[in-house]
């Protein structure tokens, strides 16, 4: 998605157009050892651009369909990924900026010549909205909002089930501590 910031009108612009899908997932199976993520539709960028001093400002949304391992019941999840983006588009050239004057900050992108390519940018914010140990949401009665399946069976933490005649080793202990307490 190639911007020419020099046609940005003084009122600002909209885009609101598509990211190619199979560059994105080739990027993100590039720092995965298995394909626990998976984009599933084509991005789209929702982006407001506005003129400023020596470029731009970008302001806007992108966001896309993905299929993630969920972290509570291990199965594949269809859920949308929604990354809010802020940049600031500063020009290279020695006539917008002086040497000087270059702001290195993440929110700064900096472009030469009349074009800035978003596409990167654009796809490292969705990638850096993912969370490697995602779980939907769940509802008041303990089910996943999106498959409905009953999570608050075999939560962690919950205790296991004893069998007859075994015991803890907690309780052999504390039975042990209190024997020596009362003969001491």
């Amino acid at each position: 998605m190639k911007v020419r910031v020099s046609t940005i009108p003084s009122t600002g612009m909209k885009i609101n157009a598509p990211i190619p899908l199979e560059p994105l997932n080739d990027r993100l199976k590039e720092g995965q050892r298995g394909e626990d993520i998976t984009f599933t539709n084509q991005p789209n960028a929702d982006l407001t651009l506005t003129k400023a001093y020596g470029g731009a400002e970008v302001r806007g949304v992108v966001s896309a369909q993905c299929e993630q391992l969920c972290a509570t019941c291990g199965d594949s999840v269809d859920h949308k990924v929604t990354a809010d983006v802020g940049w600031v588009l500063q020009s290279l050239t020695e006539d917008a900026a002086a040497p000087g004057d270059l702001i290195e900050d993440p929110g700064v992108l900096t472009y030469s010549g009349d074009h800035i390519d978003l596409e990167d940018p654009l796809q490292e914010a969705l990638i850096l909205n993912l969370t490697p140990f995602w779980h939907p949401e769940r509802s008041a009665d303990g089910k996943c909002t999106l498959c409905s399946r009953d999570c608050s069976k075999g939560v962690w933490g919950a205790e296991p089930e004893k069998k007859k005649g075994t015991v803890a080793l907690g309780d052999l202990l504390s039975g042990a501590l209190k024997g020596k307490k009362e003969r001491g």
